[in-house]
């Protein structure tokens, strides 16, 4: 492939850093469009009009969510995707990124428990994906601007990609619940719960899950109700017993309405269909983005 420059000469990346990379994104985005295509979102003065276009809705979705998560740090950097945005955050600001996530998902659940959410206007949920990775910005002279690039971009992507697979809002990695851990446990409006132990598509080394729990979510009292069924359940499934481990997850999905008892149920089945090797350690490698 011919080399990339440009008046300057051939573009390096900067020197590798430690830094928070988050992915977040608009979820059933294209059925949303879809809706509106069909006119399904009709203002309640009866004219037929739409209250909004999907432009105006999408534009103040990355507002407000830009609004929220952009921090003003000098060495933070953004950028939209489509229905989503990507943020860099230096290292240390770990409990300020989950301060301005509660203030984003507060805001959500007001806007979804108005009136005409989800009939003049769609409701919103948005996923998100947060690791802790060495990324380089890289200079590109096509758009001018500065880009991250790096295996922590790709895993907060991956990560955001598995949160609604999950049944969870804010799925985080390892690397990120150990900096974030101090901060949930002293703070009551936070949470969390243990998802699963994974190797995300195109990786080499597992990583834990994390959901992060936050008091503004409708689920939140059933999310920490479940915790002792699910982490006896994975335990079970830990040590290859599937019809014990099968049973607890469904509890959870039952009792608790939550997919991740849904999913793990049906491993557990896949598992016992075609058990794995003698080295089986609770890894699932993911075959899907």
């Amino acid at each position: 492939m011919e080399q990339l420059t440009d008046e300057h000469g051939p573009q390096r990346a900067a020197e590798k850093s430690k830094r928070i990379i988050m992915f977040c994104d608009l979820r059933d985005s294209t059925e949303i469009l879809y809706h509106f295509e069909q006119g399904d979102y009709c203002n309640p003065d009866g004219s037929g009009s739409p209250e909004l276009t999907y432009d105006q809705f999408i534009l103040d979705v990355h507002k407000t969510s830009y609004e929220c998560l952009y921090l003003g740090h000098e060495n933070t950097h953004t950028e939209i995707y489509g229905d989503g945005l990507m943020a860099i955050f230096p290292e240390d600001n770990t409990k300020y990124i989950m301060e301005n996530i509660y203030q984003l998902t507060r805001r959500m659940r007001i806007y979804n428990e108005a009136t005409g959410a989800g009939v003049t206007r769609p409701c919103i949920d948005v996923g998100f994906g947060i690791t802790i990775g060495n990324i380089a910005m890289i200079y590109y002279y096509l758009d001018q601007r500065n880009h991250p690039i790096g295996m922590g971009v790709h895993e907060a992507a991956r990560i955001e990609g598995r949160s609604k697979f999950y049944d969870a809002r804010i799925l985080i990695s390892e690397s990120f619940f150990q900096d974030a851990e101090a901060f949930i446990r002293d703070d009551p409006r936070f949470n969390y719960r243990f998802i699963d132990r994974v190797r995300l598509k195109n990786f080499h080394e597992p990583v834990s899950l994390y959901e992060l729990l936050v008091d503004n979510d409708p689920r939140f009292e059933a999310k920490i109700g479940s915790i002792p069924y699910y982490s006896e359940a994975y335990a079970n499934y830990c040590k290859g017993e599937w019809g014990a481990a099968k049973e607890l997850f469904l509890k959870v999905h039952q009792d608790f309405e939550l997919g991740t008892g849904l999913v793990m149920a049906n491993r557990c089945d896949m598992l016992a269909q075609s058990p794995p090797t003698s080295d089986w350690n609770g890894v699932w490698s993911m075959a899907d983005k």
